[in-house]
């Protein structure tokens, strides 16, 4: 077993991009059946959300050990969880790999798909998929194919090939 307990610099920086308005509104989550957004006023409490269903998972993993004795960054844990956001929020991607990491780290319990933690990490996610470079420009929305053009090699069977490059492409 390799879980740890992410620091807390990993919490802010989630909690950063998360609390960043500059991608529109801040970032949104579920949480008995309540919609919650993410703000400096509350990033301290959501961090501490976050940092205990790490802990669980790695009291999960690691049962016979002393709280203190928990892989992690020593001294860092739920109860002295404070924010402070980075100077420079972190890019898209990094934070899609920071959720990664803290997925990772926090999914060795049997109900972590289940928990706020994981609500919130996502809601964090989407939200920086969203604010990837040529996002809104790239295709997908509503894929569709492109009507091909009448050529050799779609013709039918029964279709004759008049001309001689053609025929010999459609036979290889």
């Amino acid at each position: 077993m390799s879980a740890y307990i992410v620091g807390h610099a990993h919490i802010d920086a989630l909690l950063t991009f998360a609390t960043s308005k500059r991608y529109g509104r801040g970032v949104v989550y579920t949480a008995n059946e309540t919609l919650i957004e993410i703000n400096c006023d509350n990033a301290s409490e959501i961090g501490r959300i976050l940092l205990t269903e790490n802990e669980r998972s790695v009291r999960h993993c690691y049962p016979n050990d002393a709280a203190g004795d928990l892989p992690g960054t020593i001294g860092e844990d739920s109860a002295n969880y404070e924010f402070i956001p980075f100077d420079e929020r972190p890019t898209p991607v990094s934070v899609l790999k920071g959720c990664d990491c803290f997925d990772y780290q926090a999914c060795e319990t049997g109900d972590y798909g289940s928990s706020i933690a994981c609500a919130i990490i996502e809601a964090i996610r989407k939200r920086a998929i969203l604010c990837l470079p040529e996002y809104d420009d790239a295709p997908g929305w509503d894929f569709t194919r492109k009507k091909p053009a009448a050529s050799a090699a779609n013709a039918s069977p029964t279709t004759p090939i008049t001309d001689a490059a053609a025929a010999a492409t459609a036979q290889h």
